[in-house]
Order: structure tokens, then C-alpha cells, then sequence
């Protein structure tokens, strides 16, 4: 590459200067010396600018003319790591082909690996043959003596991140701390599968753009990260508890979700096809619905804490409430997170850590829908 006719100025701790062109230096992943150290090549995962550009992040390296290459580069590598003091030095990467519409492959090559090259990130790469895979081998990875990653990378579907989070939970359970082992290891999705909402959920929160894998390597790579809380069902004597970090779904959507699986080759249309069939053959179901209303702040208990539900089919004591005994319903979602796909916050009020589910329904009237 050649060398541009500029000169790159260092002003502050937080930005640099290329021909009065401001770059922010927690943008720069990787400065290195040209071979005759009259350059330096930078670079960069930015924000891209202007009124027709999208604001996902791009990668991009750029060979600046500078007086010392390496005293430059040396300089920029030491503000760059300041800013993340927290980045990650080797994850694993777990990546399901067969997700969504199979583009997590494609996702993983050109948009994750070049951020992590650049950042010098280690990692180690499973690609799923079957359905439990990601789970045993994340379970193998929370119950080892020694926590071998700085994090986990799931590029697939929610469904993927579903069997990562299970693999981890179950293999730290084994442990005398379990919630402390699971805390220790950090966990990304890039979205590589239909509904992508943890991944949607958690850019909504953070500011990042939607449906890019990009921003979400780069985030990995910079050591940025935040706390979501996760949900343990009870299923009383019929099956054993049931750890999630989404939403559990009854009625419409998941007679959504269930009725698409053989269209996974459609992508996010699959669901909307779907949706639309299943509403003009809207089923009844009947049910009866009580929670426990939250308080502020909310308590929070431990994912592998005993169970403070009263058992299924006992009396609920105050302040328990129930919306109605035996009513019919068309569709009831307890939401963990904001989204339930990328472009669809059914409970836009959830916080990723609020230690609240939020129920969203819909209950037959007389008359119409409430």
C-alpha cells in the first residue's frame, strides 16, 4: 500500500489528527510500523460518516506517512489499550452452519475473524455438526478447574446462544460457585440465524446498529460488556428446570415459531408468513395467568438458588395476583428481553438486567381483543 501524503499529528489521549481529520482512538485495533518505519499502518473499526451511510461499523486500514513508524505505532498500541483495560486475549468462537438461512459461516469469515486478527484476539473455533453440540462443549468449558476463555462467541440463532447458555450453566453447576464461574465468562452473539434477538436486544441497549456482526466483534475486541439477567422456569414434577435467556412463549407466537421451522430456508420471512397464517386461523386457548408484580428496585435471586414459587396448583399468597381464572387467551409471552427478533421489540421496556420478566398477552372480551 502506498504511503498517503499526510502527516498524522497525536493530540490528546482520545483522538489523533490525519490532515485535520479527526480519529478516535478507541476506533484503532492495530498500529504497526511500515518495513522502512517512514509509515505507520492503522487500523480502524469506525463509524462510518454521511448522509448516505449506514452507521455499522467498517473495518479499515489505512498506511500513514509519519517521521518515526515505530515510536508512532508504539504510542498508538498504548492509547488503544488504555481505553480496554478489559479486552479479551482468546474466546471461543461456536458457530452454527445450519442457523437461519446458513450465512453464520459466511458471518464469522468476513465480519468477525478480520476484527479479531486485528485486535490480536485468539480464537478457538467450533463449527456445530448437530443439534447439542455448542451445549457439551460449552459444558465441558464452565466446569473445567481453570477457565480456559476470556468469553464466548456465538455466531448463529437464538437457538444457539439457548444451548451456549444451558452448556454453561449446566457444566458451572457442578461447581462449588457456580454463579461466579458463569459471571467469569462472557458471552457475544453476532447474528448468523433467523430471529437474532438476543443480539438485537442487547445492540438496542447499547446503541449499536441492528443486524451487525461487526459491531459486535468490535466490542468483543475492545472488552466492552454488560450484565443480563437470566430465567429459570419450573415446570413443577413434569420436567426439570428450564434456564433461558429470552422469552417463553404460549399461543400465537409459538405457534409461530414451531409451524416455520421447515421454512428456515426464507430467512426472517419465514415468521412473517407464518404470522400471518396463524392469525387468520387464530386459535383459543384457555388458561389461567397469575405473577408476582414487581417491585423497585426488583429482587433478584440466584439462578441456583432454591425456588421461592409457591408449588404449581397451590394457593398464591399475597401480593400474587391473577388476571382472570380460565379465561381465553390468544398469545402470552414472558419476555426477559426487549425483542423477540430484529425487528420486533414486544417488550420494549425491558432492561437487559432489571431482574423483571415482562408479560406481554392478548385476552379474549367480549366483543374484541384486550
Amino acid at each position: 500500500m502506498a504511503l498517503q501524503d499526510a502527516l498524522l499529528e497525536i493530540g490528546s489521549d482520545d483522538e489523533v489528527t490525519v490532515d485535520g481529520e479527526s480519529l478516535d482512538v478507541a476506533d484503532i485495533l492495530r498500529a504497526q510500523p511500515t518495513p522502512d518505519n517512514c509509515g505507520v499502518e492503522v487500523t480502524t473499526c469506525a463509524r462510518q460518516s454521511g448522509w448516505c451511510a449506514t452507521r455499522a461499523r467498517v473495518l479499515r486500514t489505512r498506511t500513514l506517512r509519519v517521521r518515526d513508524g515505530a515510536a508512532t505505532a508504539k504510542h498508538l498500541t498504548q492509547l488503544s489499550k488504555r481505553l480496554s483495560p478489559d479486552a479479551p486475549h482468546k474466546v471461543l468462537v461456536v458457530v452454527n452452519p445450519a442457523g437461519g438461512t446458513g450465512r453464520a459461516q459466511k458471518v464469522f469469515e468476513r465480519d468477525v475473524a478480520p476484527v479479531f486478527y486485528a485486535a490480536n484476539i485468539e480464537a478457538d473455533v467450533v463449527v456445530t455438526k448437530a443439534q447439542g453440540d455448542a451445549m457439551e462443549r460449552c459444558r465441558v468449558v464452565a466446569a473445567a478447574p481453570q477457565v480456559t476463555y476470556d468469553g464466548v462467541v456465538v455466531v448463529g440463532g437464538d437457538g444457539t446462544l439457548s444451548e451456549v447458555v444451558r452448556g454453561l450453566a449446566d457444566g458451572a453447576s457442578t461447581l462449588a460457585d457456580p454463579e461466579q464461574r458463569l459471571r467469569s465468562i462472557r458471552v457475544a452473539h453476532c447474528p448468523g440465524g433467523t430471529g437474532n434477538a438476543c443480539h438485537a436486544s442487547v445492540a438496542s441497549a447499547g446503541g449499536d446498529v441492528i443486524g451487525s456482526a461487526v459491531d459486535v466483534a468490535y466490542n468483543v475486541a475492545r472488552g466492552f460488556s454488560c450484565s443480563m439477567g437470566l430465567v429459570r422456569y419450573e415446570f413443577g414434577e413434569r420436567r426439570p428446570p428450564f434456564i433461558s435467556f429470552l422469552a417463553m412463549e404460549w399461543g400465537l407466537v409459538a405457534d409461530v415459531d414451531l409451524g416455520s421451522e421447515g421454512f428456515r430456508w426464507l430467512g426472517a420471512l419465514r415468521t412473517t408468513l407464518a404470522a400471518i397464517w396463524y392469525i387468520l386461523r387464530l386459535k383459543r386457548h384457555r388458561a389461567t395467568l397469575s405473577w408476582l408484580p414487581c417491585t423497585q428496585p426488583a429482587r433478584k435471586g440466584g439462578l441456583f438458588a432454591p425456588s421461592r414459587l409457591p408449588p404449581l396448583g397451590a394457593p398464591l399468597p399475597p401480593p400474587w395476583r391473577t388476571e382472570r381464572r380460565d379465561a381465553t387467551y390468544q398469545l402470552m409471552m414472558a419476555c426477559n428481553v426487549s425483542h423477540v427478533d430484529e425487528t420486533t421489540p414486544m417488550a420494549p421496556a425491558a432492561g437487559l438486567d432489571d431482574g423483571a420478566i415482562h408479560l406481554v398477552f392478548t385476552r379474549l372480551r367480549p366483543g374484541f381483543l384486550a
